[in-house]
């Protein structure tokens, strides 16, 4: 069988960082990440109308991967909004109406899987720090967050392995205070660099990624964390909050925000890239995906009621990671 070498005639380079520049075709491997990487070329990527959710919320969180997820919580109605208790489970195709939430809140966090997932934090209408588990069936009350707050974010593939990071409180405030779940207990661990509210995130326990704020100000900062500490990495493109994400810590993708938008940017470890706008621009949607290439938003305000509105996200082209069997 040809090697890479005998098709090429040179090997894989292997570089501490991502190179500035590649071109299509490009391969390496990255020693610092341990992560082997090609560019697939000039990245193209688009929304699609998908089946919309039973009860449009705002604000409401999201897990899972694009065929199939959850969302949960959040916003109903204007101009009297509701905190929401409703859950509702997408199979790729339709969303259907599964167990509530027990405590109804917005602004909350959320992480895991469309059958393995936790709710924890926000607005209920006093700041919370409860914390729910979910198995696929009912959804059940466990041990507090230790800090109650809201627009915070979530990292996390499962009910007993997640990450809580930033979040808002009252009297007007941020955190930058992060917090790992094992199953059982809460435990704060190192602080991010910027304290903010209303930012995004994604990604796992040990490799998450924050990006984005409202509070105190609109942030276009990005941090990875590595399951230690929170490293500066480049800024989004778009100066905005209350944006949805999905993805990894290397491979991660931003829609919406606010105010109002519908611009999406994909994240390949190193850079942002702005890519094709959602066709309902919107703040506040809850978010799924395994990747930059393949992700589900979801509700989201776009004045008015929220919306209903579900779009999948499809992208090829440009740097990724390549993952073995």
């Amino acid at each position: 069988m040809a090697t890479y070498k005998d098709i090429h005639g040179f090997k894989i380079q292997n570089v501490s960082s991502d190179p500035p520049t590649s071109v299509a075709g490009d391969v390496w491997y990255n020693s610092t990440s341990g992560a082997l990487k090609v560019d697939a070329g000039t990245p193209v990527g688009a929304w699609a109308t998908a089946g919309a959710m039973n009860t449009g919320r705002t604000q409401l969180a999201g897990a899972g991967i694009q065929t199939a997820a959850l969302g949960f919580g959040g916003r109903e109605g204007a101009p009297a909004f509701a905190y929401s208790v409703l859950t509702e489970s997408y199979n790729g195709t339709s969303w259907t109406e599964v167990n509530d939430l027990n405590t109804g809140r917005t602004e909350l966090g959320g992480a895991g899987t469309n059958t393995s997932a936790l709710a924890f934090g926000g607005e209920t209408p006093a700041m919370t720090a409860n914390t729910e588990s979910w198995n696929g069936t009912n959804w059940t009350e466990v041990n507090n967050l230790n800090t109650g707050r809201a627009i915070l974010a979530g990292a996390g593939v499962s009910n007993t392995s997640s990450l809580a990071f930033g979040g808002y409180y009252n009297p007007v405030g941020t955190y930058a205070l992060t917090e790992t779940w094992n199953g059982t207990n809460w435990t704060e661990v190192n602080d991010m660099n910027t304290p903010r509210g209303g930012l995004a995130g994604c990604g796992t326990q040990t490799a998450a990624l924050a990006f984005g704020s409202t509070q105190p100000v609109t942030y276009h900062y990005a941090e990875t964390w590595n399951g230690t500490n929170w490293t500066i990495v480049n800024d989004t493109n778009e100066d905005k909050g209350i944006r949805g994400g999905a993805g990894t810590n290397t491979s991660a993708l931003a829609f919406g925000g606010q105010p109002t938008t519908g611009a999406t940017e994909s994240w390949n470890g190193t850079n942002w890239t702005e890519l094709a706008d959602l066709s309902t621009a919107r703040y506040g949607p809850g978010g799924a995906g395994a990747s930059n290439s393949s992700a589900l938003a979801f509700g989201g305000n776009i004045g008015g009621p929220p919306t209903t509105a579900t779009e999948e996200w499809n992208l090829t082209g440009g740097v990724s990671t390549i993952t073995t069997s």
